[in-house]
Formats: C-alpha cells, sequence, structure tokens
C-alpha cells in the first residue's frame, strides 16, 4: 500500500503553498487542535510509503509542527506504523533506518536534520548519487511511491504571512484534490459551488444567461465564487497566493474557469474578512488556488460526461507532466474541455413563458409573429395591445377585417440557452532551481483560451408601419401603424459568440536570512482579454428603410424598389433574404481588457523566544498597478457601426503590512486550563493613487484549555476598492419597460454610468469557532464558527439592480424621476435632448411622448448590508480492518442578511428570499474504500425559502439532490495498469427538478440557489506513467 494525504476530514489545517516561500525549507504547520502530552497515547494507522507523506499524517495526528529541508526527505520510502504508541516513540519508528535525526524546539515543534555520519577511518571513495539514496526496507511494498505523493512544497498558511505561525485563527476550508475528484467535479467553479457558504447568485453562466444577475457583468461567461452572499467582488481569489487579472466587464472578479483544474494540488477557502493580510476584495473571504507545484513522472486524465436530459455533453483531456533533478524541477500541466449548449427547450420549466401548467403566471409578451397591433394608452403612456394579426397567412391582402381584437403572445425565450457552449485549452509551468546554498529561483506561468457560444432572446421592436408600405393595413383607418413584433422567425435568435484570454508570467527569488528568517520577492504579470459579439441583431434604421417608413437610403446597399419591402403582417416567414440580411445585419462587439503588474517583498521569521514559544513576524511591502480598458462597436441603427465610448484607466497601489504571532502559553508554561494560548495581530495600509489611503487592522486570539477543545475569535475591518469601471464609466442612456403602479409597463429611460466621487466600501468582520476533537474518539472532529459581517457604503447600482421594482417601490425613490413629455414641455425637451445624445442608443425615431420616467443606473455609495449567522461542521473516519470509512457534514446556516438600499430605506430582512442566501444549506458526505475499490455517497440540501417579488409572496420548496461515485483503482504494480484508476460518478441521481419559481423573466427556477443540469452522469479515467 502506499501513504496517501490525510483527508479532509482529519482536524489539521495543512498551511500549503500560497506565496513562493523563499528557501528550500518546507514548513509543514497544522492546526494543534488538541496539543498532546508527551505520555499521551496515539492509536496510528500510517501506511508504508513516502517518508513525505507520511510525516504529514503524522503531524495531522499528533498535532506536532516539523520543519525539515524539503530534500531530506525526498525520494525516501519508510515502513508505515500501527497500533498505540506515543508520539515520540511513534516518530522513532517512521524515521528508524533513515539518516536523519532530530532535536526538539519546545515540546511541540521540532526540527528534522541530516544525521553526521561517523568520521571514515579510511579514506573511502564518493559513490554516485543515485547509489547512497536510502533504499526501501525489505519489508515494504516493492512497488514505487506515486509521483504525486513526492511534492515538496513551500508551505505558506492561507490567512496569514508567517509561513509556521501555528493553527490560524481563522477557519479554513480545505478541499484537496482528492476530495474535489471524489466530488465528480469536472471544474473549480463546480467544485466550490458545492460549498454551502457559497451563494451562486452572481457571476456564473446561468445567472448571466437567465438575467438574474444584475449586480455582476459577466461578459466572458466565466464562473467565479461569492463567499457569503456579499458579492464575487466581495471575494478574493488567489492563485498560488498572488492576485491575477481581473474579469468580466467590470474587471472585479476572479474568472475560475481559467485555471485548469488538473493543475490544482488544493483549494483553501478563508470565509472571514482578511483585508489586513491581503488588501482591497477581501470582505466575504478568500480563496486560495494552490496548483502543483512539483511532479516526477506523467499522469493523463480523461473524462467524458453528459446530461441525460438535453444535448450537454461534457469532453475534458488533461496531461500532467514533471521532473525532478538535485537542485531544481519542472512541471508543466495541459487540459482542454469541450462543453455543448443546455438549450431553454431541454427543460419544462424554462421551455416557456407561460408557467401557468406549473402553478405560476402567464409571462409571455404580445410581441409576436404574427405581431400585435398596439396603440399609446394615453394615462399609461406605453403601448398597449389592440388587435392581434391573423396567423396562417403571408401578410399579403390582409384588410381592417382580418384583424381580430385582442393580442398575439409568444416565449421570446423559447429558443435561448441556459448554459453556453464552451471550448477552453489551458497550460501551465511551473519551475524552481537552486542557485546557491540557501537561494532559489522560481517561475509560472500560466495560459488559457476559452471560447464560448450561445442564443439568446430574437430581436423585438415596436416597429411603425406607413402607408408606404405596399403591404400596409390599418385596424382603425389611421395613417400609422404600430405593430409589437418578435423577429424569431425572420431573424431566429441572436447568436452569441465570444473568447477569453487570460495569462500570466510570475518570476521570483527566495533566501534564507539565517535561522528561520526567509525572504521572497517576485513580479508578476497578468492580464485577461474578454471578447463578445452579438449578430442577428435588429438594425433599427434599417428597418425603417426597409419598411417604408424612411425613403430608400442611396448611401446603403439595400433598395425597396429592387430588394421588396419587409412585410411586417405575416407570420414571420414573409420575407426575401436580401430583406432580412438587411434588417438582420446588426451587430454589437465589446472588448474589456484587464491588466495587473504586481510587486512583492516578504520576510518572515523567529522575532526572539516567549515564554510560550517562537515569537514570529512577517514584514512586506507590494505594489502594483492595475489597468482597465473597453472599446465597444455597435451597428443597431445607423448606416455603419458606430463605436462606443471608450474606457482606458489605470491605477497604482502601494502597501506596507506586518503581522504577529505570539504563543503566550505553550507546552513549556502551560497551566490548567490554558494549555495553548496565542495572540496574532496584523495591519495593512494601502494607498490609491485614485482615492487614497486606507488601513485595515485584525486580531487574533486561540485557546486551547485542553486537549480536544480549540476556541477562537478573531476581529478586523476590510474593505473593497471602487474598480476602475465603476469611477471611469461613460455616460450612458438607453430604454426599457418597466412594471408600472396598477399592472402594465411603462416606457422609461435609463442613465448609466461611472462616478468619479466613489469612496472605497468598508466592513467590519467578527468570527467565533470552537473545535471539539476527542483525543479518545480519534478521527472525530465537531466545530462550531460564528460570524459576523457589518458591510458599509456598498457601491451600486440599487435601482438597476432591483430594476423590476424600480416604479413600484417607494425606496428607490432617489432614483427614479417621474416625467410627463406631453403636458410639461421641459420634460419633453429634456427627453428630446436624452434620445439625442451621443451616448445615447434610443433609437432616433421613436415618439418622446412614450417615456414616464427616468431611472438613475448610475454607481453610488449607497447601500448596507448586516450578515451573522453559523457554520457547522463534522468529521469522522475510522478503519474497520481493510475498509475505511469517512463521514463528513458542513452545514451554512444563515441568521441575518439585512440591506439597507439606499441610506432612507430601511433595513430589511433578505435572507430566504428570492435571489438572495438562504437561511440553510448542507453538503453530507460519506465514503467507503476497500482495497482498490470506492464508493462516495453525497447529499446536497438547500432549505426553504420565499418569492417576496410575487403577489402575495409564494413559498419556494426545499431541494436535496444526492450524488453517487464509484470508484476502481489498478491493484497491479508493474505494466499498464499500473497507476491506472476509473470513477463514475452520477450527480443527481435522482433527476430532481429545481423548486418551481414564478419568476417574471419566464425561467421557472432561481439559478441562485439551483442547478439547471438535472442528472449528470461523468467517466474518468486516469492514469499515472
Amino acid at each position: 500500500m502506499k501513504c496517501r494525504r490525510a483527508s479532509i476530514t482529519a482536524i489539521w489545517r495543512t498551511m500549503a503553498p500560497a506565496l513562493l516561500a523563499s528557501s528550500a525549507l518546507t514548513v509543514l504547520v497544522t492546526a494543534p487542535l488538541h496539543a498532546k502530552t508527551q505520555a499521551e497515547v496515539f492509536q496510528f494507522d500510517i501506511p508504508a510509503g513516502s517518508l513525505d507523506q507520511c510525516l504529514r499524517r503524522y503531524i495531522a495526528q499528533t498535532g506536532r509542527q516539523l520543519l525539515y529541508p524539503s530534500a531530506l526527505v525526498s525520494s525516501r520510502q519508510v515502513r508505515g506504523i500501527k497500533g498505540e504508541m506515543d508520539a515520540d516513540r511513534a516518530l522513532q519508528l517512521l524515521l528508524a533506518g533513515q539518516p536523519i535525526s532530530y532535536r526538539k524546539r519546545g515540546r511541540n515543534v521540532i526540527i528534522l536534520l541530516a544525521a553526521k555520519p561517523p568520521a571514515p577511518s579510511t579514506p573511502s571513495v564518493r559513490k554516485p548519487r543515485e547509489e547512497t539514496r536510502a533504499k526501501p526496507a525489505a519489508s515494504l511494498p516493492p512497488a514505487p511511491v506515486q509521483a504525486d505523493e513526492l511534492q515538496e512544497l513551500p508551505i505558506v498558511v492561507t490567512g496569514s504571512n508567517i509561513r509556521s505561525s501555528g493553527a490560524g485563527v481563522s477557519p479554513l476550508i480545505e478541499l484537496s484534490a482528492e476530495v474535489i475528484e471524489r466530488t465528480g467535479s469536472g471544474t473549480i467553479g463546480e467544485a466550490l459551488a458545492l460549498l454551502p457558504q457559497n451563494f451562486g447568485g452572481t457571476g456564473n453562466e446561468d445567472t448571466s444567461l437567465t438575467g438574474s444577475d444584475r449586480t455582476i457583468n459577466n461578459l466572458g461567461l466565466g464562473a467565479s465564487v461569492n463567499l457569503r452572499g456579499l458579492g464575487s467582488d466581495a471575494t478574493l481569489t488567489l492563485v498560488n497566493g498572488r492576485r491575477v487579472a481581473g474579469s468580466g466587464g467590470r474587471g472585479d472578479f476572479t474568472d475560475l474557469s481559467t485555471i485548469p483544474l488538473g493543475a490544482v494540488e488544493k483549494i483553501e477557502v478563508l470565509p472571514d474578512g482578511a483585508s489586513a493580510l491581503y488588501g482591497s476584495d477581501a470582505v466575504g473571504g478568500v480563496v486560495n488556488l494552490l496548483l502543483r507545484r512539483d511532479y516526477d513522472g506523467a499522469e493523463t486524465r480523461y473524462r467524458i460526461g453528459s446530461v441525460t436530459r438535453g444535448a450537454s455533453q461534457d469532453v475534458q483531456f488533461g496531461q500532467l507532466i514533471g521532473t525532478r533533478w538535485d537542485t531544481g524541477h519542472v512541471l508543466a500541466a495541459y487540459e482542454f474541455q469541450r462543453r455543448e449548449a443546455l438549450n431553454a427547450a431541454s427543460r419544462a420549466y424554462t421551455r416557456s413563458a407561460d408557467l401557468r401548467s406549473l402553478g405560476g403566471n402567464d409571462y409571455r409578451l404580445f410581441f409576436a409573429s404574427p405581431g400585435t397591433i398596439v396603440v399609446l394608452d394615453p394615462v399609461r403612456r406605453t403601448f398597449v395591445p389592440a388587435f392581434a394579426i391573423p396567423a396562417g397567412q403571408n401578410g399579403i391582402g390582409l384588410s381592417p377585417a382580418s384583424l381580430t381584437p385582442g393580442q398575439n403572445l409568444s416565449s421570446p425565450r423559447e429558443q435561448v440557452d441556459l448554459l453556453p457552449q464552451q471550448t477552453r485549452h489551458s497550460v501551465y509551468i511551473t519551475g524552481e532551481q537552486k542557485l546557491t546554498n540557501g537561494v532559489t529561483a522560481y517561475a509560472e506561468g500560466r495560459y488559457t483560451q476559452r471560447a464560448f457560444r450561445h442564443l439568446a432572446q430574437p430581436s423585438l421592436t415596436v416597429m411603425s408601419v406607413t402607408r408606404a408600405n405596399p403591404f400596409f393595413v390599418s385596424p382603425n383607418g389611421t395613417s400609422v401603424t404600430n405593430i409589437a413584433y418578435l423577429f424569431d422567425k425572420d431573424l431566429g435568435p441572436l447568436e452569441t459568440r465570444g473568447n477569453v484570454e487570460a495569462w500570466s508570467m510570475t518570476g521570483g527569488i527566495r533566501a534564507e536570512l539565517g535561522g528561520d528568517w526567509q525572504l521572497d520577492g517576485f513580479v508578476s504579470l497578468a492580464r485577461q482579454s474578454d471578447y463578445r459579439r452579438n449578430d442577428n441583431i435588429l438594425n433599427a434604421t434599417a428597418l425603417n428603410e426597409a419598411l417604408g417608413t424612411t425613403p430608400d437610403d442611396p448611401l446603403t446597399s439595400f433598395s425597396t424598389a429592387r430588394d421588396g419591402f419587409f412585410n411586417p403582417f405575416g407570420q414571420g416567414r414573409s420575407n426575401t433574404a436580401a430583406v432580412l440580411d438587411f434588417i438582420g445585419s446588426g451587430f454589437i462587439e465589446e472588448r474589456f481588457e484587464n491588466g495587473l503588474f504586481n510587486g512583492s517583498i516578504t520576510a518572515d521569521g523567529t522575532l526572539f523566544d516567549g515564554p510560550g514559544g517562537a515569537i514570529k513576524i512577517a514584514l512586506g511591502v507590494q505594489a502594483r498597478r492595475e489597468d482597465f480598458s473597453r472599446d465597444t462597436l455597435s451597428f443597431i441603427s445607423g448606416r455603419s457601426p458606430a463605436p462606443g465610448t471608450p474606457v482606458d484607466a489605470d491605477r497604482w497601489v502601494a502597501s506596507a503590512f506586518a503581522e504577529i504571532a505570539a504563543p503566550i502559553v505553550g507546552p513549556d508554561n502551560a497551566a490548567p486550563g490554558v494549555e495553548r494560548l496565542n495572540l496574532s495581530a496584523a495591519v495593512r495600509a494601502e494607498h490609491y493613487s485614485d482615492f487614497g489611503t486606507t488601513i485595515n487592522p485584525k486580531l487574533g486570539l486561540s485557546w486551547q484549555p485542553f486537549a480536544g477543545l480549540l476556541l477562537r475569535a478573531s476581529a478586523g475591518t476590510s474593505f473593497r476598492a471602487p474598480a476602475l469601471l465603476e469611477v471611469r464609466d461613460a455616460f450612458r442612456i438607453s430604454n426599457t419597460q418597466l412594471p408600472a403602479i396598477g399592472g402594465g409597463n411603462r416606457q422609461v429611460i435609463s442613465l448609466g454610468g461611472g462616478n468619479a466621487d466613489l469612496e472605497p466600501e468598508s466592513a467590519r468582520s467578527l468570527t467565533i469557532s470552537a473545535t471539539v476533537a476527542p483525543p479518545r474518539v480519534p478521527g472525530l472532529s465537531l466545530e462550531a464558527n460564528y460570524f459576523q459581517t457589518q458591510f458599509r457604503d456598498r457601491i451600486g447600482q440599487p435601482a438597476n439592480e432591483n430594476i423590476l421594482q424600480a416604479l413600484t417601490n417607494p425606496i428607490f425613490a432617489p432614483f427614479v424621476t417621474f416625467i410627463d413629455p406631453v403636458a410639461n414641455p421641459e420634460d419633453r425637451a429634456r427627453v428630446i435632448a436624452l434620445i439625442g445624445n451621443p451616448n445615447s442608443t434610443i433609437q432616433p425615431t421613436i415618439n418622446p411622448s412614450v417615456f414616464s420616467a427616468i431611472v438613475d443606473g448610475r454607481f453610488v455609495n449607497s447601500a448596507r448590508v448586516d450578515i451573522r449567522g453559523f457554520d457547522l461542521a463534522a468529521r469522522y473516519r475510522v478503519s474497520i480492518g481493510e475498509h475505511r470509512l469517512a463521514f463528513s457534514a458542513s452545514a451554512s446556516i444563515l441568521v441575518d442578511f439585512k440591506d439597507q438600499i439606499t441610506p432612507l430605506s430601511p433595513l430589511i430582512e433578505r435572507v430566504g428570499t428570492l435571489g438572495n442566501p438562504v437561511d440553510f444549506r448542507l453538503r453530507a458526505t460519506a465514503d467507503w474504500s476497500w482495497h482498490e475499490l470506492g464508493v462516495n455517497l453525497a447529499l446536497n440540501h438547500v432549505g426553504p425559502y420565499t418569492d417576496n417579488i410575487s403577489l402575495p409572496s409564494r413559498p419556494i420548496s426545499a431541494w436535496t439532490s444526492i450524488d453517487l461515485q464509484l470508484r476502481l483503482s489498478s491493484a497491479d504494480k508493474t505494466g499498464l495498469a499500473r497507476g491506472l484508476s476509473a470513477a463514475l460518478t452520477i450527480q443527481n441521481l435522482f433527476d430532481r427538478d429545481p423548486p418551481f419559481v414564478d419568476r417574471s423573466l419566464g425561467f421557472g427556477y432561481d439559478p441562485a440557489n439551483a442547478d439547471v443540469l438535472g442528472r449528470f452522469i461523468a467517466l474518468q479515467i486516469k492514469k499515472q506513467w
């Protein structure tokens, strides 16, 4: 058997790679959840295998800290240990026969050293290195140790800049590569979506395509993480402890899809404010993606999966290869993924906007094909249906008697995709080289190219048809007939295509400064480009020419005399290709680029030895340049494409930080009721060139009254700096229809753009946790965490983010101006000026009288959010003979999620309401393994909540799904089957549909709290060479 990494079911925190620390010293730090006395006896069960991984398991079981040079244990194998014994005896047995000695630094800190060989009595010839390496004992299994179990990693704690500060004062969630693999996830985004602490309501594919996310401009359809529901832009995502370039239309979140899952060693999630350590954005918490650094061999992975309803298949291929030499190592990884789109027609609850069969309302529109003749309501100043154009005819020879009072209805979104087609290529390369004794150079690079495609809602409009059109007919003898028309049969759905390119490069040096002090300096450069093009869009100017509403334009390639007129009185297939090509020539192109240049110098080590242990500090300075640009080109009106107002902005950020970890009480001065008492403090100052300076502190305390109980608390402040686009975005004007008081929709003008006067968002966080790991019940741990965050001066677009309530909810009154262009000349002049503004996308032919309000959706500091709740976790791992069982459960209980949208509005409880985090989420797993076989069963549960948008409010049912995985690995030690494994995963085993939600957009589910895929079956085959 081989020695494997301890599962996350053990209660320990392996502080694994985040920043490339600055020496070849591998510092293994685990949470001392239960400090042991020397006489304490443990039940060990550490299989034979690599010394490095066996020492990690030893650390997990004893809570000790081991420090040793990575080369000391590299490629060494040891016999396993099993049975009851104390920690000292177990370490002696593990190191038996190895040229390694150790010395204690306090009771629970041990340094491993190369044993000094006895002085030779006669001169000897040094043998080649390969011949002097430690050989496995005869009783060890002959199979070579798997390469992924020999990784030497610079260990840094997520949640601390100090490499070996012991247990963190904030709870840390760890997802190892093995744990992720057992979830059956194909991407990082899928794995993190399973966390109860992660709210899926922002920055994801389905929330973007279904229109439920109005807070994040997810231009490239990436995936993000949103801890506590505070926003994807308020969760800081790091890669190997470093920032990466932003993503999306604002550059305010990290696109997880640009990171290949096959390169991930583990993911560490810190669900606590951490701006004192990492700076801006770490309000909801920090997610650190730790990638593999060192590998000797090769690994090939192939995964194929498919939904059982619909046509969304997913194929992935990954290749990892690495090698090491005496003074360094290099690793390269490649990953390919192709996933097909999932169309709305494949789900009963998204197939039609008529949700009455599911218990909802009919949200079909009178924009249809055949169209609906509409008239202007003089009171509501909006178009209302009057006559239906008959179906089953070609629009030729109609008379007023052919028109039927009423309306035609359609579901504009029935052809759209819920998930896009995605094709991705990712490359990751990393390496290290020891330059001199104590000085190591390192470098890494990543590149991802991802293309996407999806179908979106077809163009619709209210067109004005005059008697110049040969097909004209008027129901009442007027000279103009207004028709609400959907171009689904003429032009088909909008076709959206785009691509995302992301790359980063890092180079650095780490050096030993003497003692345990290390210096780490690096420079990194990262950039992400998001491009999207929407085709098949109606061009309003071309439509008016084709209708004959405006005369033939000699400057266009179209002529009604030659190519014919557009016939709007048919049922959508009554026009020639020349006409349709002309009016459907519209498009919108958008390109956003986000760049980051970052430099950092950090030093950490022991300041002095205190009565409770070593007092450690970390000091550092960093500087970075952020830049953002946006270029748009649209052809939705006019003779030629028109560029939008470009945005090109940048800023510099300089920061300095310090952190101290001080054990007040340790093994040498422990007293009854106080076995350990650790104090930590951190502070970080950041100066932004565009808005000034912010300083954020954090204090933490951990107290172990006796073995098996650890109490921790931390408090601090955090902040989020305004995104560059939020400050520099150009002024924009558009129009839309919104629900009005009394029913129906009204035409409104919407204003958008940046705000140069924005201030940073600020937050205060408090976390208190208790962890119980009874020494008499090895493998069991229970954890309870209380969290509280008060988020102030939140940047947002209150009216835009709640657009369907803008006219009906009085709390949005500061952002809404009601107007009367018919009776008030000043209002009419203002509307005409806004329509004619160069930044306006409103069709110039629209009647100014139709508008009832102006909604200001520009960015402001206005919102406040107060959250508090509990995280609960339980883990138990036990071996019964050759059977290994592991159980775990993690739950998030949200007590409050109160927000105040404007300073004048009340503080409203949002927890458990539509579009917000629910009050209870749970994921529980049971895993069984025996020899080469394994089974994993997982339960995912989302508690019931309320649709508070509907009138009256409607309950939304709880949703529970079951995942199943069957694993098989080869026991062969030689031949092609060596290192071969397979896993069959069935997610949502019983194909449970999400609970029904009566959404006015016509999609009958809540993408924020449910998964649209349904049953998904995947087979993964992995081969280690």
